[in-house]
């Protein structure tokens, strides 16, 4: 499949554009998310999915969040949440969400598989955290294992088993290896489920500081305490990122000591990513795609070289993760016209990507679409991943048209050695190599900067 490459900068544009994203996407992207967090410094770090799965099987101690802000017992107390935390010195919460696009309950996967949504249908997502990981979250939640609120899965074996339904906001401390006084396996250390809303900690406008003073030291005496006694454990994107690509390639793509400056976000924080002013640089693919296996250290590469966060997004919201490693049927793939789920993609594209092109064109025929409340059909673009872009935006040529996609890369390449599109074979290193350099050039070109390719 040929490379394609497009730079649309002139000198107006460059003049015209703006500075590139600076300080903490994620930290911006909670202060404005939630609104009753007011810290543009909070403690919250997102995981998609799949990094909430290899977090849950490193070792050490983590203190983890179960919740989004769609959620009217969440977005009330997260600030209060946050505040404790700094008050003992955390560092960082992890912050996981079962609505998968961050918003609407068609994508919630802690649905029973009775439900009558598309996300009840992944609800083996939710199932197997629980199995595997958090096996004692039975100790903690209101709607345990054996009432009718369980959550009820079908497993890779075709066997049904339910589980415990947690209710969010859920702050916990967790360690894999942690075991109760018996002896035995209790991963969660500390925990606590404990619905409030906005109302009770404010009326008529005024704070009930009575209120938001019990909460707190509820958080301290039923989490953060334990905490205090143990020394957590970091887990960054560029750990899961190390651990993914070597995992599914079955390759060392990233060594130990490597320094990674890929930035994972879910979709709701590409498209806060999308709607904000400045520049970014954005890698669509997934560690599930031998494509994208072929490419990351080099775009990972050219990152470091020119000092820019490269932000990646899957279009498997689940990363592929249950199929390749536990053996079930189907990925929840967005970019693909047979997922209840394309909607998501279809959005993305034609909301934010106005100027997209791929090798796949609309006329082509091979694109995807969904149909609309009124019957209609919505067609987008079908880009292949690995794509590599350059975004602003707002950015327009010189006939006001948006072009908010001022370079990019979509060229498919392997690992493989025996085949015709090795990665690093001369000429298809040196074409791939040069379409990155573009993009960083352009992205160089609009933020002021200047472009370099990284040290042999």
């Amino acid at each position: 499949m040929k490379r394609i490459v497009s730079v649309l900068l002139t000198l107006a544009l460059i003049l015209s554009a703006t500075a590139a994203l600076a300080g903490s996407f994620q930290q911006a992207y909670y202060n404005e998310d939630y609104a009753y967090l007011d810290d543009p410094e909070s403690v919250y770090v997102s995981l998609t999915l799949e990094e909430a799965y290899y977090l849950l099987q490193q070792e050490g101690h983590y203190l983890i969040l179960l919740g989004g802000s769609w959620c009217g017992n969440t977005t009330p107390v997260i600030g209060y949440i946050n505040e404790v935390a700094k008050e003992y010195g955390v560092p960082v919460i992890y912050n996981l969400d079962f609505r998968l696009d961050g918003a609407s309950r068609a994508s919630h996967i802690r649905e029973t598989q009775t439900a009558d949504l598309p996300g009840a249908a992944y609800n083996y997502l939710y199932g197997e955290l629980v199995t595997r990981y958090l096996t004692n979250l039975n100790d903690y939640v209101e709607y345990k294992v054996d009432s009718e609120s369980a959550v009820t899965y079908t497993n890779a074996d075709g066997e049904e088993v339910t589980v415990p339904k947690v209710q969010v906001p859920f702050l916990f401390l967790y360690n894999k290896d942690n075991k109760d006084a018996a002896g035995s396996p209790a991963p969660i250390v500390a925990g606590l489920e404990l619905m409030k809303t906005r109302g009770d900690f404010v009326t008529e406008d005024a704070v009930n500081q009575e209120a938001v003073d019990a909460y707190k030291q509820t958080l301290r005496e039923s989490v953060f305490d334990a905490a205090a006694a143990v020394t957590l454990t970091p887990f960054t994107d560029a750990d899961y990122i190390r651990l993914s690509y070597n995992e599914k390639s079955g390759r060392e793509i990233f060594a130990p000591g490597d320094e990674i400056a890929i930035e994972t976000v879910t979709y709701r924080q590409l498209q806060a990513l999308l709607g904000r002013e400045g520049t970014s640089v954005i890698l669509l693919g997934g560690s599930w795609c031998p494509n994208t296996q072929a490419v990351v250290k080099i775009v990972n590469d050219f990152a470091l070289a020119n000092g820019v966060t490269v932000y990646n997004f899957d279009t498997k919201l689940d990363g592929g993760y249950a199929r390749k490693i536990w053996g079930y049927a189907q990925d929840l793939h967005i970019r693909d016209n047979a997922s209840a789920f394309a909607h998501l993609y279809v959005d993305l594209v034609l909301d934010y990507f106005q100027n997209i092109e791929t090798e796949y064109t609309l006329e082509s025929g091979n694109t995807i679409h969904y149909e609309d409340a009124e019957g209609r059909t919505v067609t987008a673009n079908k880009l292949q991943v690995p794509y590599l872009l350059v975004y602003t935006k707002g950015l327009e040529d010189e006939y006001a048209n948006l072009i908010p996609i001022s370079a990019y890369v979509e060229q498919m390449l392997t690992l493989d050695e025996t085949r015709e599109d090795y990665v690093y074979s001369d000429a298809n290193y040196k074409a791939y190599t040069d379409a990155v350099y573009a993009v960083f050039e352009a992205y160089a070109a609009l933020t002021g900067g200047e472009a370099v390719r990284p040290a042999e």
